[in-house]
This record gives structure tokens, sequence and C-alpha cells, in this order.
């Protein structure tokens, strides 16, 4: 007996029913990779999901779709299966579509990272600086993990004199970004640290996906103390550490960023000790060549030599006065000579104008004499002037010398090496007791910034140098570089 025989498509409408009854296959949730995707122009989205061993069709209102699809990219589809008959296929239609897992949050990262980024959270230029030598640092992290103990046992190897400040945290979970943000108002509030470090070890991107919190980043960015930003390992990237001060690649890392181990600080002060050796060596010697040749310029050789220079000007000076005199009555005897010769040879018949020219003469003759008395009278006084002059600028200048020789004798150049000598031992005494102290010291400007060279000072400029056991305020009277 022949069995009975359905045609197609009394067999494709068999299946639609048999899928239609099946209330798994009604409300579905279905994760796989976007493949073959096509955004029609009739408002629908046709695509495939895949697994490494299937695939199926699918399709979705582009009204539904609220995330950017592209192909590769992982999903899951909420919707209903349902079966085409004309062309026998089974199709997912999507009623709602999100990022699967890590792909949804990543998304999420993404959208995060690039708004605080165009706002300027991540700019280079807001970063604040790490305290060379802080005093004390405060550390935020779960109390429980493997990671303060690193933190913790490093900080001792390295700097004993570093106080640790711990704020237990809850480091993943929905609690946690607000744990991380008390941490930072915390130690805003009190500033009681130099630096604050948020550790966490490693784990899965959703298991780090706290620190990828909008308001924890922000109060990063608002906070006043420096943040170095620990965590998980080194491949992992968090918004935590594009807005912190420092990112280091793990908690460990953070603890030698943050400090100085005590033998770089030893290291550091074993070279500023003979840099200031070798300074005070150098004006030492500066200073003993200049009072040799101080001491060489006023030597009583180097006096003689000068009053035996001015003694020879004023012989000088006093033989062109003599000559000068000598010549103007020369000059004036001459001329009477020549009237008297004249005179004498000169004829005239009236006796009356002979008396005349003889009692002018006679006048002359009175007029010249008086006039070569008187500058032979001021010639003698004017030697005498200078000479008394000359003796008293010699006496005068020899009884300086005299005082100020008296004065470079009495003054010992070797008690003045030995009183250097004995403020360099001083000095290095005092440098040695802060060596082995390893007192660590900060110098801070009028705006809190530290001070690292001495081109930055400003004369007349407050500094603070920040000790160990306290602060010390100082006026800049004096910058002096070194080439």
């Amino acid at each position: 007996m022949a069995k009975a025989a359905f045609n197609v498509s009394e067999l494709n409408n068999y299946i639609k029913k048999l899928i239609s009854m099946d209330y798994i296959l009604r409300d579905i949730n279905i994760t796989g990779e976007v493949t073959n995707l096509n955004v029609h122009s009739n408002g629908n989205i046709y695509f495939s999901l895949k697994d490494k061993f299937a695939r199926i069709d699918a399709m979705a209102s582009q009204d539904d779709v609220n995330i950017k699809l592209s192909d590769g990219a992982k999903v899951m589809a909420k919707g209903t299966v349902t079966y085409y008959e004309r062309s026998g296929r089974i199709f997912l239609y999507a009623s709602e579509i999100e990022l699967d897992g890590r792909g949804n949050l990543y998304q999420k990262y993404l959208e995060l990272k690039k708004k605080l980024s165009e706002e300027g959270l991540f700019d280079p230029s807001h970063k604040k600086k790490i305290k060379k030598y802080p005093s004390s640092i405060g550390l935020i992290t779960s109390t429980s993990g493997a990671a303060i103990k690193d933190v913790i046992n490093l900080f001792r190897k390295r700097n004993k004199n570093c106080d640790i400040y711990v704020f237990p945290s809850l480091v993943q979970g929905d609690a946690a970004s607000e744990n991380l943000i008390r941490g930072i108002k915390y130690f805003n509030e009190k500033e009681i640290v130099d630096t604050i470090i948020i550790a966490r070890g490693g784990g899965s991107f959703e298991d780090l996906f706290v620190f990828n919190d909008e308001s924890l980043a922000r109060e990063i960015f608002a906070s006043k103390i420096p943040i170095i930003s620990a965590v998980g390992h080194e491949i992992d990237y968090t918004i935590c550490d594009f807005v912190a001060d420092l990112r280091a690649a793990t908690p460990t890392n953070a603890a030698e960023l943050a400090t100085l181990s005590e033998d770089e600080i030893i290291d550091f002060l074993s070279k500023k000790k003979d840099e200031l050796s070798n300074l005070i060596e150098r004006r030492l010697s500066v200073s003993h060549l200049k009072l040799i040749s101080l001491y060489n310029n006023i030597s009583l050789k180097n006096q003689v030599y000068k009053m035996n220079s001015m003694t020879r000007d004023l012989l000088y000076r006093g033989t062109l006065l003599n000559n000068s005199m000598e010549k103007i009555l020369q000059d004036h005897a001459y001329d009477l000579q020549k009237k008297k010769f004249y005179l004498q040879n000169f004829k005239l018949n009236k006796s009356k104008e002979i008396e005349n020219y003889s009692y002018r003469l006679n006048n002359i003759s009175v007029k010249l004499s008086s006039k070569i008395s008187k500058n032979r009278e001021n010639l003698n006084f004017n030697k005498k002037l200078l000479t008394y002059y000359f003796n008293s600028r010699i006496k005068d200048e020899f009884d300086k010398f005299k005082s100020y020789e008296r004065f470079i004798l009495d003054y010992d150049l070797d008690n003045r090496l030995k009183n250097e000598r004995e403020r360099l031992n001083f000095l290095r005494v005092r440098l040695n007791s802060a060596f082995d102290k390893i007192n660590k010291i900060e110098i801070l400007t009028e705006d809190g910034l530290e001070l690292k060279s001495a081109k930055d000072a400003r004369l007349g400029e407050i500094i603070s140098l920040k000790f160990k056991d306290g602060n010390v305020k100082s006026k800049v009277q004096e910058v002096e570089m070194r080439d």
C-alpha cells in the first residue's frame, strides 16, 4: 500500500507551524558574530550571526537597533525564530541587539574615553608633578588583596623613612567606584600625604571596568594631590590610567615610581658632597690668588716706584717753569736795550722833545724793572708753593702707604687660609652628618612648585625648605649659575 506524500508547500507550512509553536524559539537570546551586514533602504537591516560551527540569517528594523553594527562585531540578539516558507529558510527576527559581554563594555569604554579626551582631562598640561622625595604616601586599595602586601613590602625595602597611609576600598563591583572616590576626597581633605596611589592587581576586562567610571575619572582630575594609577597588569589600560598624573604598569611599579630608594639618595648626596667640596676648594684658591695680587699691588717697592715717578714729574715741571720765566726776562731785557740804543742814536733839534723821550724812557725802564721784580717774586712764590704742595703730597702718600702697609702686614695671610680651611672642615662635618641621616630636603617656591634648578629662582623670592622634621623659609638674595 503506497504511503501518503507531502508536497513542498505542505512540508514548509508544517515546519513553520512546529517552529511557531515552540515557546523557546518565540523569545530567544542568541550570541554570535555579525557577518554579511546589509542596511537596506526599506528600513531593515539584514545580516547573519555565526560562530565557529554554524550560521543563521537574521534581520531587524533600524528603529530597534541602538548601536552601530559592523561586520565582526560580537552581539547578543533577542527575538523570534521564524521560518520563511517560500524559500525554506530559517530567520531570526531580532527586536533588540546589543554588544555581547566585553564588546558592550568596550564600546562604553571607547565612548567615555573619547568624551573625556575631548574635554581635555587627558591633556599632559594638566598633569601634576610627582614629588621626588615624598614624606608620606596614600594608598587606596583592597586590604584583602595581594597588591597591598607587595606594595608595602617594596616601600619598606626601598625607603623606611616614608610613611604609608592605607585607605581600604573595594576594587570590584558596583560600589567600588564610590569607595575609590571617598578615598581620594579623604586624602585631599586631610592633606597628610604627598602622593596618592590607586592600586589593584590583575583581572579580566569586566573586573577592571570599575576603573572606567566617569565620576571616578573626574575626581582624579580634580585632586590637588598628584595621583598614580596602578591598575591591573602592564597590558591593561583603564580611564584612570589616562586621567591620572602618572600611570604605573603594576602596583609594585607604582611603589618604585613614587619614591627613591635609600641607595639612590645616598649616591645623590655623595655626588653633592663632592661637588660642594670641590667648589669650596676652588673658591679658597681664587681668594688666595686675589690676596697675593692685592699684596703685590700695595707692596713697598711699588709705592717707592710711584713716589719716584711723582718726584721726577715735579722736577720736570719746575724746570719748565724756570725756563719760561727766564725767557720772559730775557725778552724784556732785549726790548729795553733795543729802545735804549734807539734813543741814544736818535738826534732831535729840540731839547724839549729829548727830555720828553728821556722822561718816557725812564718811566718805561721803571715800569719794566717793577714788572720784572714782581714776576721774579711771583716766580719764587709759585716755586715755593709748588714745592710745598708736592712735599705735602709726597708726605701724605707716603704716610698713607705706611698705614696701609702696616695693615697688610698685620693681616696674616696664613691665618686667613687657616680660618677658611677650618670653615671648610666644619661644613664637611655638617654635610657628613646630614649625609648619615639621609635627611631629605625639598625646596618649594611661593607658588608651591618644586624648585629643581638655580635658574628657576628669582631674586627676592621667598622659598620654603622642607625637611623631615620641619620647614624653613628663606629669601633669595643672590643667584649664581655654574657654567
